[in-house]
């Protein structure tokens, strides 16, 4: 990234400059030339530089993907021990093996109505940009008509 910070800030060639032609401007084709090597230069930093910015993203990215996962082992591990700690309490009202299957089932259910939503969620027609194709559709009736 350094290396790109010095290529922009290397002073550019003055446009007034001696160029041998004893005008002291230089020719029309070396003016173009110069131009087309800055515009070169100028994309080819532009992509370095966009390059380097993606890999600092992506290196962020994959820390943060760590940490959620290093919370959610550590979550599920709580969760797990809160469960266990509702059949030991239910075990003190009935017998243990039906105090599990309680907590089992109501967990259960839990899961069942939480995936059954999530499935709706994700279901492709909830997914489709009804606004946007509306107006997409507006649009090009509009441009039909005033092309008519």
């Amino acid at each position: 990234m350094a290396e790109i910070m010095s290529e922009r800030t290397r002073p550019m060639p003055r446009p007034d400059a001696p160029s041998g032609n004893g005008l002291g401007l230089g020719s029309v084709s070396g003016l173009f030339r110069s131009l087309a090597d800055d515009i070169t230069r100028l994309f080819t930093q532009e992509v370095q530089l966009a390059k380097a910015e993606v890999s600092v993203a992506v290196r962020d990215l994959k820390a943060g993907v760590l940490s959620l996962a290093i919370g959610l082992g550590v979550l599920l591990a709580g969760v797990g021990f809160l469960l266990l700690s509702a059949v030991y309490a239910l075990s003190l009202v009935v017998q243990p093996w039906l105090a599990a299957l309680i907590v089992g089932g109501v967990v259960s259910l839990v899961g069942i109505v939480l995936l059954l939503k999530a499935k709706k969620s994700l279901d492709p027609k909830a997914m489709v940009p009804e606004r946007t194709i509306e107006s997409l559709r507006r649009d090009q009736e509009m441009v039909k008509r005033s092309v008519a």
